[in-house]
């Protein structure tokens, strides 16, 4: 299933051992948001990207405007999911917070609680190799 792989950079391979590979194209998430309100032309068919600073991103919208700023990320994510679908990419979230999902999926970073489920909705969480991975498709749910 093409979407949305969303986990905790300590996981990765470079921290971790048996820790996951990290995707070969490395792109901030603003300039990622970016690429996508300028169109997925650009995106080559099958290709894979590991997208950081969600994290900061958030944190640094006013805690009042944190929602707002979700909801527009949502949004713009949801305008490309069709496009990032049908080209098949893989794209991993790789967070510096701590991931957590109970009634809602939210990120902790520096003593924040961001909330993450404005943007994805409520991922399934996976397991691989004692690693949680939070997978969502491209059309998020709203």
């Amino acid at each position: 299933m093409s979407g949305y792989e969303i986990f905790e950079q300590r996981y990765l391979n470079l921290y971790k051992e048996e820790g996951i590979d990290p995707y070969k194209i490395k792109i901030g998430f603003l300039d990622f948001l970016r690429d996508l309100n300028a169109g997925t032309d650009g995106m080559p068919r099958l290709s894979s990207f590991m997208v950081i600073g969600i994290d900061d991103v958030l944190y640094m919208a006013r805690p009042n405007e944190r929602r707002n700023v979700c909801l527009a990320i949502h949004k713009t994510l949801q305008s490309a999911a069709n496009d990032l679908e049908r080209k098949m990419i893989e794209i991993q979230v790789v967070c510096k917070g701590r991931l957590f999902k109970a009634e809602s999926f939210w990120l902790e970073y520096r003593d924040e609680k961001l909330p993450v489920d404005f943007i994805f909705g409520t991922p399934i969480r996976r397991d691989i190799r004692r690693v949680p991975i939070y997978t969502t498709s491209f059309n998020l749910s709203s």
